[in-house]
């Protein structure tokens, strides 16, 4: 397991019972109520084990209250708190890849930073996290890195695993429990206490006097699932407008290499900042662009239909080279140059998307699948280069059948 240090043997005591400790309001009520109230568990203290897996992309007002309220108690309860994160990208269930951020019966700082974060993990893959489907970006930063530490800690012996599920989640209850084996168990106190989300922070409340507030990757598109939550959101840009700069630069990274993306349910989120007139938001945006290095992008991808219904996609594959680096203002006059010397000869036909980015097409494309489309697009220089090795091969069998592409010639 590679880590910036061992996983601490404070003592021989191995845990029986693991809180997958999510820094928000259910799993931090639970812990509280642990602590102050013995009857509501049926373990000693010395036999449990707090665990944290981070991102690296929590809000400072995260760290600020779990710092104040919670630590203070752990440290009193004389409670183990381990800090996990990732190194890179993957990690392999041996545990190569994790940091041990912090492993202590006494701690006073929430590492929220970690090491390798998600946010570094999306940019590098030109991406945004996907609202639908399996949460994979929860998986990778999460999962990944909790099941190797967990695995060492127990030494393979019985426990109990802890998830902050409320009251009225018994179907994540019932899906979480598939993942029981011979010595994992999952448990659900809120469930058994019969305590919602609401119950949860009066307690909380009633214990600090104040609320942990909402734990979540400060660009997390479940956030934004309504008006309600996406006023909060937008409030906590406005307190801190470099954290949304942050967020609109992976959103155009990922808008320039992919204009079918947005990561409010397919929706831009910087034309929801932009009607809300967050204009701090915007100027710290617009100078967090003007900073960074500049890519010319080549990207080509391939649209594959669906095996039961043609009509509709399926499945892409996608190549992103990059042809050089420099300024923005360099290779975009680069670009702009390609795209007139290419549609005088009827080569290339630049567009500029309703999101406000320039991309030079050879193939746009088409209505039916099989499809493929090929543009240069100049970007801030996070992304990686990335195709399969068979990508080529691909493309030449993709284009040899693909109908409806427009080619500029």
């Amino acid at each position: 397991m590679t880590t910036t240090h061992r996983l601490a043997r404070l003592d021989e005591t191995t845990p029986t019972v693991v809180l997958s400790y999510g820094l928000g309001e259910d799993s931090t009520a639970i812990l509280l109520r642990w602590i102050k109230d013995p009857t509501s568990r049926d373990f000693d203290l010395s036999d449990l084990v707090v665990i944290t897996a981070m991102t690296g992309n929590e809000w400072e007002s995260t760290r600020t209250a779990v710092e104040t309220h919670v630590l203070p108690r752990l440290a009193a309860a004389g409670i183990r708190y381990i800090q996990v994160g990732r190194a890179r990208r993957h990690v392999t269930k041996a545990g190569d890849g994790v940091v041990v951020l912090d492993d202590s019966r006494t701690p006073t700082q929430l590492h929220i930073d970690g090491d390798y974060t998600l946010w570094d993990e999306m940019v590098e893959s030109g991406t945004i996290p996907q609202s639908g489907g399996a949460r994979m970006c929860s998986v990778h930063a999460k999962g990944d890195v909790l099941d190797p530490v967990i695995a060492a800690i127990t030494r393979g012996e019985p426990y109990r695993h802890v998830m902050g599920f409320e009251a009225g989640e018994q179907r994540r209850a019932v899906k979480d429990a598939t993942y029981n084996t011979e010595r994992r168990t999952g448990d659900y106190p809120l469930i058994d206490w019969g305590w919602s989300r609401a119950d949860a922070i009066a307690y909380t409340e009633s214990v600090t006097g104040s609320s942990v507030g909402k734990s979540a990757c400060f660009y997390c598109p479940f956030a934004f699932a309504n008006r309600a939550n996406r006023r909060e959101v937008f409030a906590r840009y406005a307190a801190d407008p470099a954290v949304g700069a942050r967020t609109l630069l992976m959103e155009h990274l990922a808008l320039a290499l992919n204009p079918a993306q947005g990561l409010v349910g397919g929706t831009r989120l910087i034309d929801l900042i932009r009607a809300e007139g967050l204009t701090d938001v915007l100027a710290a945006f617009d100078e967090l662009l003007a900073e960074q290095e500049y890519a010319f992008y080549e990207v080509r991808r391939i649209l594959r239909p669906r095996m039961a219904d043609p009509t509709k996609l399926g499945n892409a594959a996608r190549s992103v080279r990059i042809r050089t680096r420099g300024t923005r203002t360099l290779l975009q006059g680069t670009l702009d140059r390609l795209a007139a010397q290419g549609e005088e000869q009827r080569k290339v036909k630049s567009i500029v998307g309703e999101d406000k980015i320039m991309r030079l097409y050879q193939y746009q494309r088409g209505a039916t699948f099989p499809t493929v489309e090929r543009f240069f697009v100049v970007a801030p220089a996070l992304a990686l280069a990335k195709e399969a090795d068979n990508f080529d091969t691909w493309w030449a069998e993709a284009l040899a059948v693909a109908e409806g592409v427009k080619v500029a010639s």
